[in-house]
Parts: structure tokens; sequence; C-alpha cells
């Protein structure tokens, strides 16, 4: 009597135990957490703030402390001007939006690799596209010129790119998967 081996290489159990861990995940881009928190220079204001300034842009009422302030450092104003307009500058919905395709393209391969074959493991394939989304939303930061700084601005920073002083606001920009 012949004797027939038959042997199970059935996946779908593990495919669907990596899928499943997925259901629950999410991956954060942004500034947050203690970044988010960090002061920003001498001044009360944090990273958080100034990201959400940049990002949505503000109206700043104009006091008279500011007025003297702007009036030494060379800037005069009016005394019609009772508020600043500083732009919005979206770098991370904009930054989004432009590398969209690109980083999902990027998520669905290497999900797809995690899920059927288990490599990378499906937490490190979120974690390699949080840091791709990190570094696309960096980059446009770095690269976002419109609208552009007034020129006092310019003067005092020395750059007319934008979003690009320190280098802290795009250094703060990180991912998180939860």
């Amino acid at each position: 009597m012949a004797r027939v081996r038959i042997k199970d290489k059935n996946k779908i159990p593990e495919i669907i135990k990596h899928a499943e861990e997925l259901n629950n995940k999410q991956i954060l881009v942004g500034i947050f957490g203690e970044s988010a928190q960090s002061g920003h220079g001498d001044s009360d204001i944090t990273m958080g703030e100034i990201a959400a300034i940049q990002e949505y842009g503000t109206r700043i009422q104009v006091t008279d402390k500011m007025r003297g302030y702007l009036a030494s450092q060379g800037l005069p104003l009016k005394k019609s001007t009772t508020h600043i307009t500083i732009p919005e500058r979206s770098y991370i919905r904009a930054g989004w939006d432009e590398h969209e395709k690109g980083i999902l393209d990027k998520a669905v391969n290497l999900l797809v690799d995690a899920i059927i074959e288990g490599k990378p493991s499906t937490n490190d394939a979120l974690d390699a596209i949080g840091l791709e989304a990190e570094g696309k939303l960096q980059e446009f930061a770095r690269n976002l010129n419109d609208p552009s700084n007034h020129p006092f601005t310019v003067d005092q920073k020395g750059s007319s790119n934008p979003l690009v002083d320190t280098g802290r606001l795009i250094g703060a920009i990180t991912h998180e998967v939860i």
C-alpha cells in the first residue's frame, strides 16, 4: 500500500492575523507630543503654536508694545495698521496632497508584503510608511517658498525661505504608529 503525505502550506490563517493587526492601527504624521509642547526661542509660544500659525495663518492685533518694538527694529507701522497678518503656508495638508499617491503606493506594497509574507512585520511596515510620509512633508516644507516672507522678515532672519530659519519646525515633523 502506497503512503501519501500531504503537507499543508495554507497561509490564510496567518494572513488574516496580519491583516487584523492593521484594523486598529493608525499612523500620525505632524508636530505633536513633546515637540509640540517645547518652547520656541525666548518667547512663550510653543512649537505646536508656531506649526499651527504657519499651517493655517493668523491675524495678530498690534499692541502698543509691539508697535514700539517693531519701530525700534526698523519697521515703523502706520497708525492705521491694527493687525499683522501671517499668511497660511500649509506644509502638512499641501505636502500630503502633493505626495499622497506615492506614499499610499508605498504603503500598499509594504503592507501586502507584510501581510502575505510577514516580512517586514506589519509594525515595521507601518513605521516605514510613517517615515516616508514624515520625510515627504519635511521636504515639502523645506521647498515651500510661497507666500514669501515680508522683506523685514528676510532681513531679520537672513533667508527668504518662509518655513526655514533654525530648522526646528521642520525637524519637529515626526510620525507615530498607534
